[in-house]
């Protein structure tokens, strides 16, 4: 007994050491901010931040299934000589304290990117130490103010669209791969890799509410880095072989067209990559082989499934070869063949690098090799498509 109670008065001794939640505020006396906007206006010589704010309230009904009433955009905006100045001005006029926590979204403006500042920005962007490293990361053409405005379809919260949540997307339809901060920031210091930072932009001519036309979030392109310098922003079309080179890809659609009309096609996934690099007349060479499976989605014609195979492989190869030859007038590694030289050694590198440690020439990309292999053919069997096949 005498032993419980010496235990007790441990414990209790203890437990007065304890320190409390002194500060910790309620949730309703913050206000949350979910997106980042970083732009810069050369005609005014200032930097803009424009931050979007979410309402748990309504974020928390649309989870539970409660239909809530149409999220409006809270934004708050500022302008300033420096990234600091335009925040100060946003908090100054704060009814109440932000809290950084539940960002998950960073946007650099065009003018921003263009304007070369990133990595002095970004320095001052952490030492705030509620932000996170994991937030997607994106560029774009358009204004912030008409981005974080863009309408979530079928009156959902915010936090479903492609800004917050683009891992969906690209599930969906692999065409460019989203990008974390922490990994833009890696790539960005990196001294021989292209950076690819996805842009996104409004398009207005898909989803409609009956006849009015929502303003929904797309790709349009990615902004190459190379050497921390922006090299160019290359449109969405000019880049399809990249999601050939990622394993990751999911659901990439390849058409093939003649005389101006489909006549077969089919969803890609799972890529295999291998790259062999060899030395050819004292200069590197890159052969690429890709192994890719597919299940044929479309098939207007008699094509028999040898033909329709190659077909789709000569297709494949055009988008890697179109990609590569795209990168070189950006001065951008899009395939990514140069990483796997300078995997073998940076003096190996060196010997074949440019003043701007660049290797790659039109004739580096030697021989493309694509091996697809067709697994279904969705409800129905290719010998139903095809009656040669029977």
């Amino acid at each position: 007994m005498k032993r419980n109670r010496a235990c007790l008065c441990v414990l209790l001794a203890a437990m007065m050491l304890l320190s409390g939640c002194w500060n910790v505020n309620a949730i309703d006396n913050l206000d949350y901010v979910n997106a980042i906007g970083i732009d810069y206006l050369e005609d005014e010589k200032q930097f803009v931040v424009c931050l979007q704010l979410l309402s748990f309230e309504k974020a928390a009904k649309s989870e539970q299934g409660i239909k809530p009433d149409p999220t409006p955009a809270w934004l708050g905006i500022g302008k300033g000589k420096s990234y600091n100045e335009a925040i100060g001005k946003i908090t100054v006029e704060s009814q109440r304290r932000l809290f950084w926590g539940h960002v998950t979204a960073l946007v650099l403006g065009d003018g921003f990117l263009n304007k070369g500042e990133i990595s002095e920005t970004l320095q001052t962007f952490f030492r705030f130490y509620e932000l996170r490293y994991t937030m997607w990361v994106f560029g774009t053409k358009d204004k912030l103010t008409d981005i974080f405005t863009a309408t979530p379809n079928f009156e959902r919260s915010r936090l479903r669209m492609l800004l917050h949540t683009p891992k969906e997307n690209f599930k969906q339809r692999s065409y460019i791969a989203p990008l974390r901060l922490n990994d833009f920031m890696a790539e960005y210091y990196e001294p021989v890799h292209t950076l690819a930072l996805p842009s996104i932009t409004i398009g207005t001519d898909i989803w409609h509410k009956n006849e009015e036309p929502i303003e929904s979030l797309r790709y349009n392109g990615i902004y190459s880095f190379w050497q921390q310098k922006q090299t160019g922003f290359i449109p969405i079309e000019k880049i399809k072989g990249i999601r050939w080179m990622v394993p990751q890809t999911n659901r990439a659609p390849v058409s093939i067209v003649k005389d101006g009309k489909n006549v077969a096609g089919a969803r890609m996934r799972k890529p295999r990559i291998a790259v062999k690099v060899a030395e050819a007349g004292g200069k590197p060479r890159f052969d690429v082989h890709v192994i890719v499976e597919g299940a044929i989605t479309e098939l207007d014609e008699g094509v028999p499934s040898k033909e329709l195979i190659k077909q789709l492989q000569d297709a494949i190869e055009k988008e890697i070869r179109e990609t590569y030859a795209t990168g070189l007038k950006y001065q951008a590694d899009l395939l990514g063949l140069g990483n796997r030289l300078y995997d073998k050694g940076a003096d190996k590198y060196r010997q074949f690098a440019d003043e701007k440690l660049f290797v790659l020439k039109p004739d580096s990309l030697r021989d493309v090799k694509v091996e697809v292999q067709l697994t279904t053919a969705g409800k129905y069997t290719y010998k139903q498509y095809n009656k040669d096949e029977r």
